[in-house]
């Protein structure tokens, strides 16, 4: 019975094998043409993404698994993926380095926006959305991206180290109720000692000499993120308004005599007066808070206001600074009004024309009659 029930399936192995030959024959041939069509696919996809994840600060959680399905997907190629194998490993292998990838594009295109919404642009913070959008655009290259991931361990441990620390430095605060800072230092933290598995093996990570550089690079981390907070967006933080009026009623912050918007400001007309800044920034949860107005010339900060300790939320708070203009006003120029959190970090700015004469109309506007 057993040589019979063998002789049934003899006949079917070759068709197996014609099909799988045929199988490779064909990805082979096509493979340049397939991936390069994928690639296509992957950018149109993480625009899709881009768009859906406008305001969805409710997916964030699921961010953070994808980043933890990503870690060990990651950890397999760079402890078990060695050899050739048999083909059946190779297709595992194939399957699980194209889930790594569609994670990895996924989580970068669902965090620029929020990233964006936090940059102010023509800012240091910007260098870090551009990097996080060039990391982007990279993971859609399936071929290059792949390759790297694969055969370089160090790159696998420092793209995964910067996604995750740029998931968790914006969903910490939300989940802990902590100041942005931080929840950056903590975020930091995670990023790096989940990245280390990616590069060393336990046996390595015994080692006396690997573990004091492991303890000066974690110094050097820790050193860049107090010395470049400049270079860090704010995230969750967005400043959606900053508006100027010569008095403010503390009760309801609303301005008295609020220059219109986008229109210069009659630098005469502020005499013996104050000039007021308000700014209004959005937060999706609840966040304490310390920031700081700032009035600039050029580059040089002419009054800044104490450090305001405020505790953010959903529907947005407002801050603000009465400035003292002086018995002839304002010098005309371009002024600009910024905010910053006491640590150090850029929340947006708004910049505004000071002119010369005394307008009629109170607003302020161009077409006031000095």
């Amino acid at each position: 019975m057993e040589n019979s029930a063998s002789t049934e399936k003899d006949p079917l192995e070759p068709r197996y094998r014609r099909a799988a030959e045929y199988g490779q024959l064909l990805y082979h041939r096509y493979s340049r043409v397939f991936w390069t069509l994928h690639s296509t696919w992957a950018l149109v996809s993480g625009g899709i993404v881009l768009v859906l994840a406008h305001n969805r600060y409710g997916f964030l959680p699921w961010v953070v698994l994808f980043l933890t399905l990503t870690w060990l997907s990651t950890l397999f190629f760079s402890r078990l993926a060695v050899g050739e194998g048999s083909a059946r490993v190779q297709a595992a292998r194939g399957f699980v380095s194209y889930l790594t990838r569609v994670m990895y594009q996924e989580t970068l295109f669902f965090l620029l926006p929020f990233y964006f919404y936090s940059t102010t642009f023509l800012s240091w913070n910007s260098a870090y959305v551009v990097v996080l959008a060039g990391l982007a655009v990279l993971s859609c290259f399936d071929v290059v991206f792949d390759r790297l991931v694969r055969t370089n361990r160090w790159f696998a441990q420092a793209f995964f180290a910067f996604v995750t620390y740029s998931a968790l430095q914006f969903f910490l605060p939300l989940l802990l109720h902590v100041k942005i800072h931080n929840g950056a230092y903590l975020a930091a933290g995670l990023a790096f000692f989940a990245s280390l598995p990616l590069a060393y093996s336990a046996r390595d990570l015994r080692q006396p000499r690997r573990l004091v550089l492991i303890a000066v690079a974690l110094a050097a981390v820790v050193g860049i993120l107090k010395v470049g907070r400049e270079f860090l967006p704010p995230v969750p933080l967005r400043l959606t308004d900053v508006s100027f009026g010569t008095g403010v009623d503390p009760k309801t912050l609303e301005l008295e005599h609020e220059f219109a918007e986008g229109r210069p400001i009659y630098a005469a007309g502020l005499s013996n007066r104050r000039l007021v800044i308000r700014a209004t920034i959005f937060s999706p949860g609840r966040l304490p808070l310390r920031v700081q107005i700032r009035l600039l010339k050029g580059r040089t900060t002419l009054r800044a206001s104490r450090n305001l300790d405020v505790v953010a939320h959903r529907r947005g708070f407002r801050v603000w600074y009465a400035v003292n203009a002086g018995p002839t006003g304002l010098p005309p120029g371009r002024y600009r009004a910024e905010v910053w959190t006491s640590e150090g970090q850029l929340v947006g700015r708004q910049e505004f024309l000071a002119i010369p004469g005394v307008p009629s109309d109170p607003r302020g506007g161009p077409s006031a009659t000095p």
